[in-house]
């Protein structure tokens, strides 16, 4: 069963693609010393750091890669992406929309790297499947509007 409030979520949805393009990077977690001593330099408006046992991931704006990516000569990279930014806030206690979006674009091939802020998503996609990823969210947004 799914949250009765995705269908009026789904027609008020709004996104916006960030103009800059990003990198993926994966640091070894013995550097997250330096990742955190580089964080106070960081311009950018959105960037996300995520420490885990194994591996350090860091997405951020390649200007920015570039700035600090000589601290990391072993980091694995991908690129390059671009960000969707949800341009709604959603509950807290939403369940259902990331899986509704995530499964419409896994029909169409199109991967993506879930970033959740407090209020709002972000969808990090890989460059190339930009145009298909767009074209799916405007057909999830008006099936909405005529379902609705």
């Amino acid at each position: 069963m799914h949250d009765p409030r995705l269908p009026d979520i789904l027609r008020r949805l709004r996104w916006s693609v960030l103009p800059e393009r990003y990198v993926l990077a994966g640091i070894d977690p013995h550097e997250s010393a330096v990742v955190i001593r580089l964080l106070g330099g960081l311009r950018a408006r959105l960037w996300q750091l995520f420490v885990a046992p194994d591996t350090v991931t860091f997405i951020l704006p390649e200007n920015d890669w570039r700035a600090v990516s000589p601290a990391f000569p072993r980091a694995r990279i991908e690129r390059p992406y671009r960000v969707v930014s949800f341009e709604i806030d959603l509950p807290p206690d939403l369940t259902g929309f990331l899986a509704l979006i995530s499964t419409a674009l896994a029909a169409e091939s199109v991967p993506i790297v879930a970033i959740s802020g407090f209020s709002r998503d972000h969808l990090l996609l890989r460059e190339v499947d930009l145009d298909r990823a767009l074209a799916v969210l405007d057909s999830l947004v008006s099936s909405a509007a005529a379902e609705g």
